[in-house]
């Protein structure tokens, strides 16, 4: 496996080959130019020498060499010395570097030229120059160089050394969030402090990302937690009428008394499969975008409301559904019955007498009932908070408002809006 490494060694990992690129390239820059500088030089001193020579050598044609302090000029390639070790293929006017034998150092430069005699005799010119002032300062622009190398060294070790603090403090924060992550249980999703130091706005949008993280986690914890906990309230009234209706059913062969307990079952199933399709539609992420539109019918409110009228069995209660305009709604079929009927079943249960409405708007769907109120619960009713925690979570789920409002004349209203207010 590869080794990883720390910010602080990739951070000197780095800066260290940017640090010898600099160095090797202004090294390769000074060396470059001081190389151009020189042949540049030897160049303009050998065209104005060798002009000055030629001038001369007309007026004494007899002459073969002249030579100065700081040149050499000889007519024809016999007359070079030996020592003058050049090619006679030499291109005319164009200065030639000849290097000492060590091949670091400049020996001498040579140019070869075209000279024309008073006589009309045409002839090579060799033109030897050497400056000993330019090589000494060539020299010393390399010692000056060698030192500037050196305090830049200096400096960038420096800077190395800035750097890596700076590195270290931003770092110490990370460093300290991993610690205190490392220290956290599983259970523990509490929102996340970003550690005392630097504040960055990397390591902020870090801790908010981690925060929103253990944020979903929570909630799908919750979710599964609120599933158990209705499930094992919700399914326990379907599998008592599931059992008691078996346990009939070994009493008495009568066809109607069979049919009766049959259909008993069959409702407690159903039920069954309702709330286990609706819990489960809660504790996982939809996309509800990809959910169609339909339409709520009386129909289908007259179907939710027989599967818990006998709730009001032996009540001076009736009801009516008030539903003057035909509404879409974006819930699917289950949920609408879970939700609807857990409100209604505590309306019926609530009221003892009196009416129960389910009044239905194109902004909302509502249960106005002439019972109790919110402020009392009805004897021997279990679940009745329960139910209503369901309904509130169907109505978050699918971007519904949840009211439960006491009647300014008697019992409550639960209403459920379709379109909530921005």
């Amino acid at each position: 496996m590869k080794k990883l490494r720390s910010a602080r060694e990739i951070t000197f990992f780095y800066f260290a080959v940017v640090a010898i690129a600099m160095i090797t390239i202004h090294f390769a820059l000074v060396e470059s130019t001081v190389d151009e500088l020189e042949l540049l030089n030897a160049q303009n001193a050998l065209e104005h020498k060798t002009e000055d020579i030629i001038n001369k050598l007309q007026n004494s044609p007899s002459e073969l060499q002249y030579i100065t302090r700081t040149s050499q000029s000889y007519v024809g390639l016999a007359n070079v010395p030996k020592h003058f070790d050049i090619d006679k293929d030499l291109p005319y006017n164009e200065a030639i570097e000849v290097y000492q034998p060590n091949g670091y150092s400049t020996d001498y430069f040579v140019m070869k030229s075209l000279m024309t005699n008073s006589n009309g005799h045409h002839a090579d010119l060799y033109t030897f120059y050497f400056d000993e002032i330019y090589e000494l300062s060539e020299d010393q622009i390399f010692k000056e160089n060698i030192e500037q190398a050196v305090i830049s060294v200096i400096l960038l070790i420096i800077t190395l050394t800035i750097m890596l603090l700076i590195s270290r403090r931003l770092n110490h924060p990370l460093s300290v969030l991993t610690h205190q992550l490392q220290r956290r249980s599983a259970n523990d999703l509490s929102p996340i402090v970003i550690p005392k130091g630097v504040k960055t706005q990397e390591l902020t949008m870090l801790v908010d990302s981690l925060n929103q993280y253990q944020d979903r986690i929570k909630q799908s914890i919750e979710r599964e937690r609120a599933f158990n906990r209705y499930a094992s309230h919700e399914l326990r009234t379907p599998l008592m009428v599931i059992k008691g209706a078996t346990s009939l059913l070994a009493h008495s062969s009568a066809p109607e008394f069979i049919d009766k307990q049959r259909d008993r079952l069959s409702r407690a199933c159903d039920e069954m499969n309702d709330f286990v399709t609706t819990l489960l539609s809660l504790t996982r992420e939809e996309n509800l975008d990809e959910l169609q539109s339909r339409e709520l019918t009386k129909d289908e409110l007259e179907e939710i409301v027989q599967s818990h009228l006998h709730l009001l069995k032996n009540k001076p209660v009736e009801y009516r559904i008030e539903l003057s305009h035909s509404i879409d709604i974006k819930i699917p079929k289950t949920s609408l019955k879970i939700l609807v009927g857990n409100l209604l079943k505590n309306a019926f249960s609530c009221t003892e007498k009196g009416s129960v409405v389910i009044s239905v708007t194109p902004l909302r769907i509502s249960i106005i009932d002439t019972g109790i109120g919110l402020e009392k619960k009805p004897r021997g009713v279990e679940g009745y908070g329960l139910g209503l925690l369901i309904s509130r979570d169907i109505c978050h789920k699918y971007g519904y408002e949840f009211e439960l409002l006491n009647n300014p004349h008697g019992g409550c209203r639960a209403q459920i809006s379709i379109q909530p207010t921005q």
